[in-house]
């Protein structure tokens, strides 16, 4: 079966080479996620920071002084690059996505984060109150929809997206915006994960607006409290 998204080749994501270079080192091999990546070289460029960060070198190798330096300033420059971008899904979209996934996960931890930064970024009370049945209001227009649906169907256990996601996804995103949904329902999955494992305490301000916004549709504080 064919990626839903496909990689770049190679030679269409000359500037991630050193990123490239170093995945060769260490699987043998660059992985066609890191090319799919690759389209938001910011993305890619901090994904590749965080899994050096975690997981270190390969045993017995030491990343040279120099590499490090270039990777922190591509990172740098590709981060203001894409900061500065106009062509950026809104933030205000891109938290409600982050909170279907959550949503789709469980992580009520991430489900009140996500909910009130979404109110902070101008999404009304209303929109909140029914992001839930999202299929159902029109208070939704259709590319938030697609987004929304892929974002419950990437959070669900097993996972549910299909090509038909992807197809309503491309009548609204440019690819390179597919990719950034794509970033912020992982990244969400990682803060999933953490969160439910550790059962953090949710925040009593977080807590609250959940409570207020959301309990009607069932949200429950669960392990958090």
């Amino acid at each position: 079966m064919p990626s839903h998204l496909s990689p770049l080749k190679k030679s269409e994501a000359r500037e991630c080479e050193l990123i490239f270079r170093m995945a060769r080192q260490q699987l043998g091999v660059v992985p066609n996620s890191m090319l799919t990546m690759a389209r938001q070289p910011a993305v890619l460029s901090n994904f590749a920071m965080l899994v050096g960060n975690i997981l270190g070198p390969p045993a017995g190798r030491r990343i040279p002084i120099w590499t490090g330096v270039r990777l922190f300033w591509k990172n740098i420059v590709w981060t203001i690059r894409h900061q500065r971008s106009k062509s950026r899904v809104p933030a205000p979209l891109k938290s409600l996505v982050a909170h279907v996934s959550s949503h789709a996960s469980g992580c009520r931890y991430c489900q009140a984060h996500t909910i009130g930064e979404a109110f902070r970024l101008g999404v009304s009370v209303e929109k909140l109150e029914a992001v839930w049945d999202f299929e159902n209001s029109d208070l939704f227009n259709a590319a938030e929809v697609a987004a929304l649906r892929f974002a419950l169907a990437a959070g669900s256990t097993p996972n549910a997206v299909t090509s038909e996601h992807f197809a309503a996804l491309k009548l609204h995103y440019s690819d390179e915006q597919i990719v950034e949904l794509g970033a912020t329902i992982a990244l969400f999955g990682f803060l999933n994960r953490w969160n439910d494992t550790f059962a953090t305490t949710l925040e009593p301000e977080s807590a609250a607006f959940a409570q207020k916004h959301l309990g009607g549709s069932g949200w429950e504080i669960g392990k958090h409290g």
